[in-house]
């Protein structure tokens, strides 16, 4: 399966700018997962897609489906198949404004909770939510189901959260060499 790099998604981004302005029109992207690590965080040199939420919801479908087209990507290289998981709790920084573009990136704490409350055994989850435990400088399994608390509600959490949390934090103890 074909990756994007950072700095093709960059491009297409600036595809999406350059399209929104000639219609006239003004977009948003925020940026969560692998996207997010990919482009902000700097913990992968690729990523499958971009999982986001975008508006305006049908500009933007049109535009990113004519990008796709013209460029032989995949139709949900950008999707929004993360927008259940998002909640007002979750918290976006400005990453890159454009004439008519602002792209967001969810933060990293957030992002965190995102990717614990997946609990997806054989996904890079676990790898990212190392990565990312060791740039918050976690100490304790407790901070973990503290950041799960903050920004994910728990009905929205898979039942076997707990134990890909405390798996987890056994593994980046192993990792930090604790």
């Amino acid at each position: 399966m074909r990756q994007l790099t950072k700095d093709e998604t960059l491009i297409y981004f600036e595809e999406i700018n350059r399209r929104l302005s000639a219609d006239g029109k003004h977009g948003e992207i925020l940026i969560t997962g692998g996207a997010a690590l990919t482009l902000v965080f700097n913990a992968r040199d690729a990523t499958q897609d971009v999982d986001a939420i975008f508006h305006p919801i049908s500009d933007m479908r049109k535009i990113i489906g004519s990008i796709a087209d013209d460029y032989g990507l995949p139709y949900d290289w950008l999707n929004d198949n993360v927008k259940v998981y998002i909640t007002d709790k979750i918290k976006f920084e400005k990453f890159l404004s454009y004439s008519n573009l602002t792209v967001s990136v969810i933060d990293a704490e957030s992002l965190l909770a995102m990717k614990l409350s997946s609990a997806r055994h054989g996904s890079k989850d676990m790898e990212d939510s190392i990565f990312l435990m060791k740039m918050l400088k976690i100490k304790t399994e407790k901070q973990l189901f503290d950041i799960l608390d903050k920004y994910i509600d728990p009905f929205l959490r898979k039942i076997n959260v707990k134990h890909f949390v405390s798996e987890t934090f056994e593994k980046y103890q192993i990792v930090i060499g604790e």
